[in-house]
């Protein structure tokens, strides 16, 4: 079965991540989806100190699992009421949340995407997952779909894809969803940001750009813009937001959005202002 696999936390975050992944489940035809909850992020707030030392009591171990299986029982429940063709399994570990998932993908050789809540500005609790979000989006080998904690679901129909020419051969992972974007009627719109003002060289790369994409991409409705803008985060989100943008597709490799993402504050920067969901391929 095409499966999702989606970390939780208690948070409003996670919640609105899961609701998501059911309306994307029904919509590109996945038929699984994973709850993941890590107890050893809960077991800190049950740490107890005592001469020097800390310990977590039996006590407290069962206040965390009870916690864990209650938050799983709600959230599988959300999936269930929105789209009850689909199947819901849960899954807790000890292990640290890296770990976990890509033990999880390991094992689950039909997993295909990870969703992650992010927070946004309408956030009012710190989400774990999303504190995790960079290391998560680095280290996964599937494509990995970040959810903004305002976001609400729409049916994709304008994704923007932010690339150069030193990433252009990453366009052909759209090779494998060109299917899918004839079905759902979508219009790709390629961005391409230079850093430099009348820097030697753009109009050749220019060229290679819409050759590439004239040779490779022509059968899919597309349109190429050009801007100029130091930062490339916010020539991404000011385009976004001045251009309709259900979903901003990232290309893997070294100069690709995730590359940018490595940085911390440009990350926050992009996390709490972009009110599109993103999807980085691999």
């Amino acid at each position: 079965m095409r499966t999702i696999l989606v970390p939780v936390d208690a948070t409003s975050t996670t919640e609105n991540a899961v609701k998501i992944s059911a309306d994307w489940a029904k919509q590109y035809g996945y038929e699984h989806i994973i709850l993941l909850k890590t107890n050893n992020e809960s077991v800190f707030e049950y740490l107890h100190i005592a001469e020097g030392h800390s310990f977590v009591n039996e006590e407290s171990i069962n206040m965390v699992l009870k916690d864990t299986e209650e938050l799983l029982e709600k959230l599988s429940q959300i999936i269930i009421e929105k789209a009850p063709e689909v199947k819901v399994s849960t899954a807790t570990t000890d292990m640290s949340l890296i770990r976990s998932i890509n033990d999880i993908i390991k094992n689950q050789e039909q997993v295909e995407l990870i969703i992650l809540g992010s927070d946004d500005q309408t956030s009012v609790t710190n989400s774990f997952i999303s504190e995790n979000i960079i290391d998560i989006a680095r280290t996964s080998p599937i494509k990995t779909l970040i959810i903004p904690n305002s976001y609400h679901y729409t049916p994709i129909k304008n994704i923007l894809i932010p690339c150069d020419v030193e990433s252009i051969a990453k366009l052909d992972r759209l090779f494998h969803y060109k299917s899918i974007i004839h079905q759902k009627d979508i219009h790709l719109s390629l961005l391409n940001i230079n850093k430099k003002a009348n820097s030697d060289g753009t109009d050749s790369k220019k060229e290679e750009l819409e050759k590439y994409i004239h040779e490779n991409l022509n059968d899919i409705p597309n349109s190429i813009h050009y801007s100029f803008d130091e930062n490339i985060i916010n020539g991404i989100l000011s385009f976004a937001s001045s251009n309709k943008t259900d979903l901003v597709i990232a290309l893997p490799g070294k100069h690709s959005f995730i590359y940018y993402l490595a940085n911390r504050s440009i990350s926050e920067g992009i996390y709490q202002n972009a009110s599109q969901p993103v999807l980085i391929l691999k």
